[in-house]
């Protein structure tokens, strides 16, 4: 009872009025906050069709040069999405830059040696810089090989050498995966960046209304109100959160609006995500918001400057996306549910499940949230007895 008079005190709405009025009104913060939240599923649409458009059935371009006389290995290179152009002459170098993904040149002589059983070399050109010249060139070895392995095997059996002698076993590799598993990481990289957007939306307002009001002096005439230095912190975070909360829901909601117009059944990709998983996401959202905002403020009212403070939560966001990107990369099993009480990781998973219509424990949920908010407690309550050292406000 007695937390709640102090929490409904007269001067506890007057403060958080002025916090939200001062948060609300920095243009920068506001444009900063919005152009992430805008842009974010243009992000991810690009990414999406990027993905679309490298899964599509290409054509490789190849060019033979001195092939003329070799009718089998023309018909062997042009097997597959090849479109192979037979040339007489021709610098590779200058093929490769006209747009040709590799370019095979056939030794002179190569007739005279092959009947002679000797070893002709046949020279492949590729820009390794180029992700198609490498698939090119990839496709003219696997091609060149099982020639070459027919080729040996025909020698073999007419001298009377069963072929169980050089070839005592195949190997044959079969793709397994599918356009859905292909495109995993477009879907689990939402997630990362919808809780950047937490990270980014309360940027500039953390370092202001901690570094910035201590540099304009305006901290002291504060504490000295008739408020407890809880209050003033309480009052900061939920100001400066409000603002990132409402960025990550407008990202939210623009990526869903995006969705539709994606080509993500063509590539397997489930999105099932309904209105009470959006609800859910929101919710979830909001004490990591509190959390991040609480951290920010603290870690500007530690540094020495505005400027520092800048440095320091710019490292800040980048450490936790970070984080979490390793987890995507490495696939570390996540199925324990202490992991569901851990944050960023915990809000992480459970978007994940949300975003392709997967049930989440509703229990799990609440207790990582609640663990969130107890961390935020815990943070404000450490940043109030912060604020009773000189030491911290003189920090110039």
């Amino acid at each position: 009872m007695k937390f709640l008079n102090l929490l409904f005190t007269p001067a506890m709405p007057a403060l958080l009025k002025k916090e939200s009025l001062e948060v609300w009104r920095d243009r920068r913060a506001l444009y900063l906050s919005l152009l992430f939240a805008i842009s974010f599923p243009g992000m991810i649409a690009s990414m999406t069709l990027f993905m679309f458009k490298s899964q599509g059935e290409r054509t490789f371009q190849l060019a033979l040069l001195g092939g003329q006389d070799l009718p089998v290995l023309e018909q062997q290179l042009s097997k597959g999405r090849v479109e192979l152009d037979s040339l007489s002459e021709g610098d590779p170098i200058a093929l490769l830059d006209e747009g040709y993904d590799a370019v095979v040149k056939i030794d002179e002589g190569f007739s005279t040696d092959y009947r002679n059983f000797r070893s002709p070399k046949v020279y492949l050109y590729v820009d390794s810089s180029d992700r198609f010249s490498g698939q090119g060139a990839s496709h003219v070895q696997q091609k060149l090989g099982e020639l070459q392995q027919l080729i040996v095997q025909q020698r073999m059996v007419a001298r009377g050498v069963p072929l169980k002698t050089i070839a005592p076993w195949q190997v044959q590799v079969r793709d397994v995966s599918t356009p859905s598993t292909r495109s995993a990481w477009i879907v689990g990289s939402i997630p990362t960046l919808l809780i950047m957007t937490l990270f980014i939306g309360c940027l500039s307002s953390s370092i202001d209304a901690s570094a910035g009001e201590r540099e304009r002096m305006s901290f002291e005439v504060l504490l000295q109100q008739p408020l407890a230095a809880w209050q003033v912190v309480l009052a900061k975070v939920l100001a400066v959160a409000s603002i990132s909360w409402l960025s990550s829901i407008l990202a939210l909601v623009s990526l869903m609006a995006v969705f539709p117009f994606l080509p993500l059944a063509e590539m397997g990709i489930q999105h099932a995500t309904t209105l009470s998983g959006m609800v859910a996401m929101a919710l979830a959202l909001l004490p990591l918001a509190l959390l991040v905002a609480v951290l920010q403020i603290l870690l500007a009212l530690r540094s020495q400057s505005f400027k520092d403070a800048q440095t320091q939560l710019s490292i800040l966001q980048i450490l936790p996306v970070t984080m979490l990107l390793i987890l995507d990369m490495s696939s570390i099993e996540l199925e324990e549910p202490a992991w569901q009480l851990v944050p960023l990781v915990a809000q992480q998973q459970w978007f994940k499940a949300l975003l392709v219509g997967d049930t989440v424990s509703i229990s799990l949920m609440i207790a990582g949230s609640l663990v969130s908010l107890l961390l935020v407690v815990g943070c404000i309550l450490g940043g109030a007895r912060a604020l009773q050292r000189e030491s911290l406000l003189g920090a110039t």
